[in-house]
């Protein structure tokens, strides 16, 4: 049960339910479903923490911060910075997409 409540919090459905739920975000000009994808990645960013390399340490840090500035301009009506501020998370699900189709 433990190992299944993991797969959905930190696995592929929270990292793209939280892509998901911005992209909706910023096209809906809605800031709160930016706040809400930057819950819902807490997961995955905490995932990102157990991973050696310093650069996903920092990304892991920093991945819900994004959200949360990509809502602050959503609500600041500059809904143009905050499709940049989501590539990170893009980028990293990208990654991990790369490597687990590559095995």
């Amino acid at each position: 049960m433990i190992a299944a409540l993991a797969m959905v919090f930190m696995g592929w459905p929270a990292i793209l339910a939280s892509l998901l739920v911005s992209v909706i975000g910023i096209v809906w000009k809605r800031p709160a479903l930016l706040v809400t994808g930057a819950v819902i990645c807490l997961g995955f960013a905490w995932y990102l923490r157990a991973w050696p390399n310093l650069l996903f340490d920092i990304l892991g840090y920093a991945l819900p911060f994004t959200h949360l500035l990509g809502a602050l301009a959503v609500y600041r009506r500059r809904p143009w910075i905050a499709w940049p501020l989501l590539l990170p998370h893009a980028g990293i699900a990208a990654y991990l997409a790369s490597i687990v189709l590559s095995q």
